[in-house]
């Protein structure tokens, strides 16, 4: 029983430790486009300790986008997705969470003083629009929910959030846009469904029919969701079309 028990003390650490590991390069960014970071005659591309910026280089629409990602999945697995906005000409920031997730209210808190700050330093831009996805898209409700003012839209992507009444944006006035996927295994359609009733009626909802939750970004397979059957690229695809829908129907 003795030997029983020192095997069992060495093992156990050892798996759980191999199970953070394992977690933590699944939310790693992968299979990046080649020079999807790389700035050239079209898009600029700048990285500080809270935020990467994808800049247009000519035809910069007034309206912005900024982006919180989800949650411990690295901050260029959104590239791909923010590069292409960029392209289409809406500056496009990827704001990182604090310690990864911003688990605590106070990091969510140091998250709005930089989303704050960013906004205050693009003079250029006259309308923001709000998404994230997953944790990010959580945050991104709850921020609309308090600071609504601050905002022309709402993007939310792979989340059932909101999903309390204390949270409800079912009066929200900003346009909102709720994307999902059907093979989500961590914000399911049956979810996505039963909070319905926390947003507005005019939320325009954008269902990717194969894609799954970790498809909106380039990283590895997240526990608990599912198998896509559709490819990430064409994934990908169908959310950039939905978000450019919302932003072009705010161009004057």
């Amino acid at each position: 029983m003795s030997r029983f028990r020192k095997i069992v003390r060495i093992v156990w650490p050892t798996a759980g430790l191999l199970f953070m590991l394992w977690l933590w390069l699944s939310f790693q960014a992968r299979n990046l486009p080649e020079g999807v970071m790389d700035s050239d005659t079209a898009v600029t591309i700048t990285e500080s300790n809270t935020q990467i910026r994808f800049q247009p280089a000519h035809n910069q629409s007034a309206i912005g986008l900024l982006f919180y990602p989800g949650a411990m999945v690295e901050p260029t697995a959104y590239a791909p997705l923010a590069r292409t906005l960029a392209e289409a000409g809406t500056l496009t920031i990827i704001v990182k969470l604090p310690w990864g997730t911003a688990p605590l209210n106070s990091h969510e808190e140091q998250l709005w003083q930089t989303t704050q700050e960013i906004i205050a330093e693009e003079s250029s831009i006259q309308q923001w629009v709000l998404s994230g996805h997953s944790r990010g898209a959580a945050i991104a409700a709850r921020t609309i929910h308090e600071h609504e003012d601050s905002f022309a839209g709402l993007i939310l992507i792979g989340t059932s959030h909101p999903k309390e009444a204390a949270f409800s944006l079912a009066h929200a006035q900003i346009p909102v846009t709720k994307i999902y996927a059907t093979e989500d295994g961590l914000a399911s359609q049956a979810e996505v469904n039963a909070n319905r009733i926390f947003l507005p009626e005019q939320t325009v909802w954008v269902e990717i029919e194969g894609g799954n939750h970790a498809q909106f970004g380039y990283y590895g397979r997240q526990l608990g969701d599912n198998s896509a059957t559709i490819s990430r690229e064409e994934q990908q695809a169908q959310t950039a079309v939905a978000i450019l829908t919302l932003l072009n129907s705010l161009n004057p």
